[in-house]
């Protein structure tokens, strides 16, 4: 291999090692002025009562604005609710939609009422009946 060619990918590469360099220290920088920002934040939600902090670098993305539109709490959707005072506020046939008229099944989310009509079929409290249709039994 001649030896020009050698030279200008020898270049090349410690050009790229240098810019990695740059950015990796740049990265550094901005994450622990971040961390400072986020101290910052903490500390005004304390001082006005808000619940939660927020985490830094690292979360996983979207997770701030989701914690927001729940109010600070965690993904677990707060106090117990109770499954069998929820079937017993449904109608003798119903659907999900139902189901989420609860305030504790609302509460948790729909991804937890499929899991709860799932434990009532095979406790035979209720039945299917139709798509997305149940009767309690």
């Amino acid at each position: 291999m001649p030896r020009g060619k050698q030279d200008l990918f020898s270049r090349v590469k410690r050009q790229a090692e240098r810019a990695l360099a740059a950015l990796t220290r740049e990265i550094r920088e901005r994450e622990s002025e971040l961390e400072s920002l986020i101290e910052q934040a903490n500390a005004w939600r304390n001082a006005i009562g808000l619940r939660g902090t927020r985490r830094g670098p690292g979360r996983p993305p979207g997770t701030a604005a989701r914690a927001a539109r729940r109010g600070g709490r965690r993904a677990g959707g707060g106090s117990r609710v109770s499954w069998d005072a929820v079937l017993a506020s449904v109608p003798e046939k119903f659907g999900v939609e139902d189901v989420m008229k609860h305030p504790g099944a609302r509460a948790k989310g729909r991804a937890q009422v499929y899991p709860a009509l799932s434990r009532w079929m095979q406790a035979s409290k209720i039945k299917k009946i139709g798509k997305g249709r149940y009767q309690r039994l």
